[in-house]
């Protein structure tokens, strides 16, 4: 949670200059690589996220994302994390950087293959990530964003906290 604010003041920092009426966009579509580092194992996967200009700044954003991985006992492991919440957005014009707090359900599932039998067993749990990145304008409709946030998900008694980066594409639905 120390990187994620520590990211977020970053970026707050970088960000400084306010966001014109005409830079703000009505909504985006990002979709992209994203990386999760859980118990020490690296899972691959997919991003994607929608988000929604409400005025100004300030939006909302639906975030999904799927990663994929096998632990040190051979154990192959999957997530798939549906999360919303508002995020903020700084400058504008080509450097648009930004700072979300999300929360949703994280799905885990857990297998190994017998044979030819697959044993599994898979939890839905409370999850919530708080971090940002930038966007990188190509012209007024298209960005390239990285992004980072650090995810924490409340397993049975237990909570997990894993941070996660992506890369990708913004496709940006014009102007206000």
């Amino acid at each position: 949670m120390i990187k994620a604010l520590g990211l977020a003041t970053a970026l707050l920092a970088v960000g400084s200059t306010g966001a014109s009426g005409q830079d703000a966009s009505k909504g985006d579509v990002f979709a992209g690589y994203s990386m999760l580092a859980s118990d020490g194992e690296t899972m691959h996967g997919w991003h994607a996220a929608l988000g929604w200009g409400l005025s100004g700044r300030f939006g909302l954003v639906l975030d999904v994302s799927g990663h994929q991985g096998s632990d040190a006992e051979g154990t192959d492991v999957s997530m798939l994390s549906l999360m919303a919440g508002p995020r903020v957005t700084f400058g504008g014009g080509r450097l648009r950087p930004f700072v979300h707090v999300i929360g949703g359900m994280v799905r885990s599932k857990a297998s190994v293959s017998v044979f030819d039998v697959e044993i599994s067993e898979s939890s839905t749990d409370f999850g919530g990530a708080a971090g940002g990145g930038f966007d990188v304008g190509s012209g007024n409709r298209w960005a390239f964003r990285l992004a980072g946030d650090y995810r924490v998900v409340k397993v049975d008694e237990e909570t997990a906290s894993d941070p996660r980066f992506s890369a990708g594409v913004v496709y940006r639905f014009g102007a206000r």
